[in-house]
C-alpha cells in the first residue's frame, strides 16, 4: 500500500507546477498565493484531525512538525516556485529529482540505512530518466536566468531529500492528518510573515482567485501530503524517494494536455526510464516501521 499512496502523491504535487505557471503568467504575488494554499490546507486538516484522530501526541512531535513547515516545508516551496519563474514548470519539477541521489547520500551519512543492489540500479534508472527528460544538450546556451533557476532546481532537490529523510523519522508514530496540520500551519505562518511583509498580504476576492485558491489547497496540498505521510509511514526514505520520481511523468501527461507542450523522444525514454526505476523499488518489500 505504500506505493500506492506515494504515487497518489506524486499525481497531486504533479499539479504544483503547472500551478506555478499560472501564477506567474497572471503576474500574482507568490508569497500571497502559497500562504492562501497552506493556511487553507491547515483549516482542513485541523477539522479533519479533530474528528478522526482522538489520540493525544506529545508537545515535541506536535513542535518538531510545525517547526519542519514553519522552515523546511517553507523554503523548500519557496526555491522551487523561483526555479518555475526562471526555468518554466516542466524544468523545474524535473530539475526536483535529483533528491533521490541526495537521499541515499543523507541516510547514508547521517542513519547508516543500507542500500540494495535492486535500490542502486534503481537510482541508476531514475536519474537517467530525468536526464533524458531534461535533455542538457538542448541547453547548453543558457541565460544568467536561466542558470539562475537550474540552481534553484537543485537546492529544491536537496532541500526536499532532507525534508523526506528526517521528516519520516518524526512523523512515525504521528496520525498522518495530525502531521500535515502542524506542517501546514507552520508553513502558512512563514508565508503570511513574508507576504506581510511584504506588502502584499491580502484575501481571494475575485472568483479565479477563489477558484485557484481552492484547486492549489485541495489537488496540490491536500490530497497529496495526506498520502504523502501515510507512505513515508510504510515504506524507508529511499524506496519512497524512488517512488515519487513517477512524477515527472504525471508532470509532462498534464503539460501535454493543459499547456499543449510537445513530447519529445527523449522525454518518451526518460520516462521509461523512471517508470523501470519505480518497479525495480516495488520489488523489494518495505519493511514496516518499529513501535
Amino acid at each position: 500500500m505504500g506505493t500506492i499512496f506515494i504515487f497518489l502523491a506524486a499525481c497531486g504535487y504533479a499539479t504544483v507546477a503547472l500551478f506555478g505557471r499560472w501564477i506567474f503568467d497572471h503576474a500574482l504575488p507568490m508569497y500571497t498565493v502559497l500562504a492562501w494554499r497552506f493556511a487553507g490546507a491547515a483549516l482542513i486538516f485541523h477539522v479533519w484531525k479533530f474528528y478522526s484522530c482522538r489520540k493525544s501526541i506529545p508537545l515535541k512531535e506536535k513542535r518538531a512538525c510545525f517547526l519542519m513547515g514553519m522552515f523546511a516545508d517553507a523554503l523548500q516551496t519557496s526555491l522551487f516556485f523561483f526555479s518555475v519563474a526562471y526555468v518554466g514548470a516542466s524544468i523545474a519539477a524535473l530539475l526536483l529529482y535529483t533528491f533521490p541521489l541526495f537521499v541515499f547520500l543523507i541516510q547514508r551519512l547521517f542513519f547508516q540505512e543500507p542500500a540494495s543492489k535492486i535500490q542502486w540500479i534503481g537510482l541508476f534508472f531514475s536519474l537517467s530518466g530525468c536526464l533524458f527528460i531534461i535533455n542538457p544538450f538542448e541547453t547548453l546556451s543558457l541565460s544568467p536566468n536561466n542558470l539562475q533557476g537550474i540552481w534553484f532546481g537543485l537546492a529544491t532537490g536537496l532541500t526536499y531529500a532532507f525534508y523526506l529523510c528526517f521528516g519520516a523519522h518524526f512523523t512515525k508514530k504521528i496520525p498522518p492528518t495530525a502531521s500535515a496540520a502542524y506542517l501546514t500551519s507552520g508553513a502558512a505562518v512563514s508565508f503570511s510573515l513574508i507576504a506581510l511583509t511584504r506588502g502584499e498580504l491580502f484575501f481571494p476576492s475575485l472568483l479565479s482567485e477563489w477558484l485557484l485558491a481552492f484547486l492549489i489547497v485541495l489537488l496540490a496540498t491536500v490530497i497529496p501530503l495526506f498520502f504523502l505521510v501515510k507512505g513515508m509511514q510504510l515504506l524507508v526514505a529511499t524506496q519512497t524517494a524512488l517512488m515519487f520520481t513517477l512524477e515527472p511523468i504525471v508532470t509532462i501527461f498534464f503539460a501535454v494536455l493543459f499547456f499543449s507542450e510537445s513530447l519529445a523522444g527523449t522525454k518518451i525514454i526518460g520516462s521509461l526510464l523512471i517508470l523501470s526505476s519505480a518497479i525495480l523499488v516495488q520489488r523489494k518489500k518495505a519493511p514496516l516501521p518499529s513501535t
